[in-house]
């Protein structure tokens, strides 16, 4: 059974995610290239929320492939599919499903999914069985967030204090949620719990400055749309109406210091399944 995403569905949060997909697009793009997802495969996205990644693999499978992105929250998909119109792909497609809901199928010539994996109490399980989805010679690709490599400091130059502490606050609370932290670097373990061959693993992150960094906002509407997680779990740190005001501030702060920040590291890892297995 699928845990449910820790944020929900609602939709400022569907919000938050599509301007988490344009800070990781080009990171995305890269982990779906070098695993090899090419023109005409058909692929299956888990975890899939408003659709980004789907999106990303539609492009570059072509009309000749397809892509089919699942989610467990039917109003996630619902907003998938509007979005899939406004875009207008036609080789695109979206069901309210859990991860593994296509084991044991393997007609899937890829498996890809981002940020999904973290949200799973039994991560390993998850991708074992939903890998049983893709064929033989067919391509398994995960993404997920190493949050924690944030917390030694090393988040910004010079030092933003007041990104220290969002850093801390958020990683409290998607800990206190369930979530793993420390997904990222934990993705080999993962494939070879999943009894998956050791993965190719790539370690990037996004690094800006300046007035126009995406950044900024991403970060705030993150705290926003945590503050009620963080209620239940008794975590303080920030208000309503403090959260109102920190991309201004954090804004400020950065590009005040003409600094950087680093947003959440992410790895991918991705292997080809071996034929006959």
């Amino acid at each position: 059974m699928n845990k449910p995403y820790v944020l929900g569905h609602s939709d400022r949060e569907l919000d938050r995610l599509d301007l988490q997909g344009l800070i990781y697009q080009d990171i995305t793009r890269r982990a779906l290239l070098n695993s090899e997802v090419k023109p005409g495969m058909r692929v299956l996205d888990i975890g899939c929320g408003s659709g980004d990644v789907t999106r990303l693999a539609a492009e570059i499978v072509g009309p000749s492939g397809a892509v089919l992105g699942l989610d467990v929250d039917e109003r996630a998909v619902l907003s998938a599919r509007k979005r899939a119109a406004q875009w207008g792909f036609t080789n695109v497609a979206f069901e309210a499903a859990e991860a593994t809901s296509f084991a044991g199928q393997a007609n899937f010539d890829a498996l890809v999914g981002r940020f999904v994996l973290m949200h799973q109490p039994s991560p390993a399980e998850t991708l074992a069985r939903a890998s049983k989805a893709v064929r033989p010679g067919g391509v398994v690709m995960m993404l997920e967030s190493h949050m924690a490599a944030l917390l030694d400091g090393r988040h910004s130059f010079p030092k933003s204090d007041l990104y220290d502490r969002i850093v801390r606050w958020k990683c409290r609370v998607v800990a206190a949620a369930g979530a793993d932290i420390e997904a990222g670097l934990a993705l080999r373990q993962t494939f070879l719990s999943a009894m998956l061959p050791a993965p190719m693993m790539r370690l990037e992150a996004v690094v800006e400055g300046g007035p126009d960094s995406l950044i900024y906002r991403y970060m705030a509407e993150s705290v926003r749309s945590m503050l009620p997680m963080a209620a239940a779990h008794k975590i303080d740190g920030f208000s309503l109406d403090e959260a109102a005001l920190l991309e201004a501030r954090l804004r400020d702060e950065v590009a005040g210091n003409r600094g950087v920040i680093v947003c959440w590291p992410v790895v991918s890892a991705w292997r080809r399944i071996p034929d006959g297995e």
